[in-house]
C-alpha cells in the first residue's frame, strides 16, 4: 500500500527532517542532500547519520526519498558542467548509502544547443553507468519525468525508457512520476480515460514495477502546456477527481508519494497530506 509524505527540510539538521515529518503526520519523507542550487554537500557527522537513521527507524518513517539539487544537468554537453554533474550524482549516491535512503530522484536535464535529444540520452545514461560502478549499494535511482520545454529531456515516457534501456544495471533503476510535470507534458489525470491511457502507456513503455515514487502536485499550468506549475490538490487544473482516481489506481503499485506542493502556510502540507490520506481510502 502506498505510503504519503512531504519534502522536509534538513536546514537545520538531518534529524530536524523526521521531527517535521513527524509532526506533518508523515509516513514517508523527502529530502534535499544539499539546498537545492548549491554544488557543495553539507556536512553530517557519522554521530549526525546514526542518530537520524535511529530517530527515522524510531518513528516508522519509510521509505526515505532523496531529491537531487537542481543545478546538475547530465543530458549537457558543456564539459565543465557535465563534470560538475556527473560529481553531484556520485556525492549523492554515496550520502544515500551512508544514511541508509530508498531512492534517489534526479531530473535528467537538457541537452546542449547544436546537440540533441540523442546525445543527451547517451549522456544521462553513460554519467549513470559510471556513477553505479563507482559507487556500490542498495539505493534505487529514480528519474523524474518532465513538464518538457525547450531543450528538457523526460517530457514522454519514451524518452524515459531510452535512458533506463542503456543502464546496465537495471536493478538500481527506476522511474519517479510528477503528475503535474506529467500534465504539462500532455498527460491528461484530470479525466479517468485520460488517466487509464497513461498508465496504460507508462506499463507498456517501461513497466508500471519501475513507478517507485509519485510527487503528488496539482498543475495550475494548463494540459500539454510544457509548464511546471506545482499547486495545492484540488487547486489545480487536474482536480480532486483526478487524484481520486489515480490513486485508487497505483496505491497497491507504488511505494510512496511525496508532496511538493507550496508552503504558503505552516499548515499548507498537512491539509494537502490529508487529502491523500482521504482519497486512498477511497
Amino acid at each position: 500500500m502506498i505510503r504519503f509524505g512531504v519534502h522536509c527540510s534538513i536546514r537545520n539538521g538531518l534529524k530536524s527532517a523526521i521531527f517535521e515529518a513527524e509532526i506533518i503526520g508523515c509516513e514517508a519523507v523527502q529530502i534535499f542532500t544539499r539546498s537545492p542550487r548549491m554544488w557543495k554537500l553539507g556536512f553530517a557527522s557519522r554521530k549526525d547519520i546514526a542518530e537520524f537513521k535511529n530517530l527515522r527507524k524510531e518513528k516508522k518513517i519509510h521509505p526515505l526519498i532523496v531529491h537531487s539539487p537542481y543545478l546538475p544537468n547530465l543530458a549537457t554537453s558543456k564539459k565543465k558542467l557535465y563534470e560538475l554533474s556527473f560529481n553531484s550524482l556520485k556525492e549523492d549516491l554515496a550520502f544515500c548509502e551512508k544514511i541508509e535512503a530508498d531512492y534517489l530522484v534526479i531530473h535528467p536535464g537538457a541537452y546542449s544547443e547544436g546537440s540533441n535529444e540523442e546525445d543527451g540520452i547517451e549522456n544521462i545514461s553513460k554519467a549513470i553507468n559510471k556513477a553505479f560502478a563507482l559507487v556500490k549499494g542498495k539505493t534505487t535511482l529514480l528519474i523524474e519525468n518532465m513538464a518538457g520545454g525547450g531543450r528538457r529531456i523526460g517530457r514522454s515516457f519514451k524518452e524515459l525508457a531510452k535512458i533506463i534501456n542503456k543502464i546496465k544495471d537495471k536493478n538500481r533503476i527506476g522511474v519517479c512520476f510528477d503528475t503535474a510535470h506529467a500534465f504539462g507534458a500532455g498527460y491528461n489525470l484530470s479525466k479517468k480515460d485520460g488517466i487509464d491511457k497513461t498508465l496504460r502507456e507508462f506499463d507498456t513503455v517501461i513497466g508500471i514495477q519501475r513507478m517507485k515514487v509519485v510527487h503528488f502536485n496539482d498543475s495550475i499550468a494548463l494540459l500539454g502546456s510544457s509548464k511546471d506549475r506545482h499547486h495545492h490538490l484540488g487547486k489545480g487544473n487536474i482536480g480532486i477527481d483526478g487524484f481520486k482516481y489515480f490513486i485508487a489506481k497505483v496505491k497497491n503499485k507504488v511505494e510512496a508519494g511525496i508532496l511538493e506542493t507550496p508552503k504558503e502556510k505552516p499548515s499548507s502540507d498537512k491539509k494537502n497530506l490529508n487529502i491523500l490520506f482521504r482519497l486512498r481510502k477511497g
